[in-house]
């Protein structure tokens, strides 16, 4: 069974190595999100969302010119009218040949100031959208940093519990001798066996938590991660001390609640011309027409006219009210929705910097405790050396070690996620990992250790 399961683990390493085209190479975060952004569907979307609102603009914008109108007409006519009556004695009617050709041009001179309103409105989504794709790319950036900071610490995590695994194998197999010659009882070795059991279930569910964050970096960038990443440094210099200056400048500078307050202004912007619909419209029109009949149907006509035309129509059973009324309510929803993202926001913000600070406070606590451990597992080693404890007091005195160990490591990364938290808040995430594209920090080690156990690693 052993057998099958190193099999298995060098054939899925086998095939790790060819998707990855066999090259060995440190990704960092920034590349993660350049990745993310030029290839990812939402990114599109929004892309398309800014676009729609452009053309909208330029429909809107042609109310402003004149709209010209062609047409023509030819074919063979029959007529009985007081025109054909008139003009013969011996009947009245007559057949024609016909033709007819006209040109309208009319120019929008006033209509309640609609065409500006319904500009200003596409301008404002324009401006929207453009907020949205930014607003798009800080979520998105986000994702990518949770699951690219997920992953490197669940695959450090791993091979800190496969190198401890290698040592409690040890531990274990130095016990089972002495039960063997009798210097160590079989409880002593039911209870190193349990730690392994222990330990074996803490590497399954760090295995778990590994093939989790690449789900979710392969679906934000699209690529499986690399064989190994680079640990990342937040822009730390950016975070404000106090909560309520970085909740300002949110609320000042955040993409989602700028595209917010900018669709509160185009449904302001479609309540106005609504109202424009209230008053009347005036048109400067210019028209030239020619027609061409047998004289007792009328003969060659032309006609050529430059006037103004005066329009004003009322909806008596209320529509036009209506139409006004539901603008208004859709600017009054858009007003609430951003003072509802602006709570969300100012939530999302506080809970961030609550998780820093309890990661913080915890890391402290756990830097004593290591410390703690790590004496006295080295005075454990000393009474071991006189027999003055048991082996299995000093391997459970290791692996309590070990455990401080692994805790310090995860509330380190809880650290980085929620400082990353914090920008995203900010809106200034994708800012920050731009500038810092240069200034990669020095890879480490990450590479996912497989499924089996390997030999025993050098502990952090």
């Amino acid at each position: 069974m052993r057998l099958n399961k190193r099999f298995l683990t060098l054939l899925v390493g086998a095939s790790s190595f060819i998707v990855t085209g066999g090259a060995l190479h440190a990704e960092t975060l920034e590349q993660a999100v350049q990745m993310t952004l030029s290839s990812h569907p939402s990114i599109d979307t929004a892309k398309v969302g800014s676009s729609v609102a452009e053309e909208q603009k330029r429909e809107e914008r042609s109310g402003y010119f004149p709209t010209v109108g062609i047409s023509g007409q030819t074919g063979r006519i029959y007529g009985d009218n007081s025109t054909s009556r008139g003009l013969t004695v011996s009947r009245g009617s007559a057949y024609s040949n016909y033709w007819e050709g006209a040109l309208t041009a009319r120019q929008p001179i006033y209509n309640g100031f609609q065409t500006g309103n319904r500009v200003e409105s596409a301008e404002a989504k324009i401006n929207s959208a453009n907020m949205t794709l930014l607003d798009v790319s800080e979520r998105l950036a986000f994702g990518v940093a949770q699951a690219y900071v997920d992953l490197l610490r669940a695959r450090k995590g791993l091979v800190m519990l496969q190198a401890q695994a290698g040592k409690v194998s040890d531990y274990e197999k130095r016990i089972k001798n002495m039960v063997d010659e009798g210097a160590a009882d079989e409880a002593e070795h039911q209870q190193a066996r349990d730690i392994r059991v222990i330990l074996d279930n803490m590497i399954s569910d760090y295995q778990g938590q590994a093939r989790k964050a690449e789900a979710y970096y392969t679906e934000l960038t699209g690529n499986l991660p690399a064989e190994e990443l680079v640990v990342p440094t937040p822009h730390i210099e950016l975070i404000p001390e106090n909560i309520d200056e970085a909740i300002a400048y949110a609320k000042g500078n955040h993409p989602a609640l700028k595209a917010a307050k900018l669709t509160s202004e185009s449904a302001e912007y479609d309540a106005a011309a609504e109202k424009g619909a209230l008053y009347p419209e005036l048109d400067g029109e210019f028209s030239y027409m020619e027609s061409d009949k047998e004289e007792t149907l009328g003969g060659e006509v032309t006609d050529g006219r430059a006037i103004v035309r005066l329009n004003w129509d009322f909806e008596t059973g209320g529509a036009q009210l209506a139409r006004i009324e539901q603008k208004k309510l859709r600017q009054k929803e858009s007003v609430s929705q951003m003072y509802e993202m602006e709570r969300q926001m100012e939530r999302a913000i506080r809970l961030a910097y609550a998780d820093r600070q309890t990661a913080q406070q915890q890391s402290e606590g756990q830097q004593r405790r290591y410390d703690l451990n790590k004496k006295l597992f080295e005075t454990y080693n000393v009474q071991f050396e006189g027999a003055r404890i048991t082996l299995l007091q000093l391997m459970q005195s290791d692996n309590q070690l070990f455990t401080t160990q692994l805790e310090k490591m995860n509330g380190t990364f809880r650290s980085v996620v929620a400082e990353y938290a914090i920008l995203a808040g900010m809106g200034r995430l994708t800012e920050t990992l731009d500038a810092t594209v240069a200034q990669a920090a020095p890879a480490v080690s990450s590479a996912a250790p497989s499924l089996t156990r390997p030999a025993a690693d050098e502990q952090e």
